[in-house]
């Protein structure tokens, strides 16, 4: 196998289907838990469909300027947030943070969480991660 040959084990990012999270048509994100009234696009890149994953799904998401991802708590993961690119305003629980690039950020099961990109001109670009191998298993709650 060369370096270039894919396998079960390589998935390339902009190889993946982008979800559009306020896109009402996207069923799949949809029945996931999904909100038309939230915005930001993702790609999977680590889940049980992709990969066979049992126990974690990772993925890329990017939020342009002034777009909100909007309040809400995952009530059968824990998430997390590691910023690549830009800088954004991160809610979690009763704290406010300021992510920028090398920034990680934990949020527990159940606990509330928003993300505002409130930067003018830069598009905030950010790897995620659940505790659970697909997005239908970590439960969303919108809290606003």
């Amino acid at each position: 196998m060369t370096d270039n040959t894919l396998s079960r084990f390589h998935v390339r990012a902009q190889d993946q289907p982008v979800v559009d999270q306020g896109d009402a048509g996207n069923e799949s994100w949809m029945s996931a838990g999904g909100d038309p009234r939230d915005r930001g696009r993702l790609v999977e890149l680590v889940s049980e469909q992709l990969v066979g994953s049992e126990r974690l799904m990772v993925g890329l998401a990017w939020l342009s300027p002034g777009e909100v991802h909007l309040l809400h708590h995952h009530p059968h993961a824990d998430e997390w947030y590691y910023i690549i690119r830009g800088s954004a305003q991160f809610t979690i629980g009763d704290e406010v943070i300021r992510g920028e690039p090398g920034s990680a950020l934990w949020i527990p099961r159940a606990v509330p969480h928003r993300i505002h990109n409130d930067r003018p001109r830069e598009t905030l670009e950010f790897l995620w991660g659940f505790d659970r191998p697909r997005l239908d298993s970590v439960g969303i709650v919108w809290d606003e």
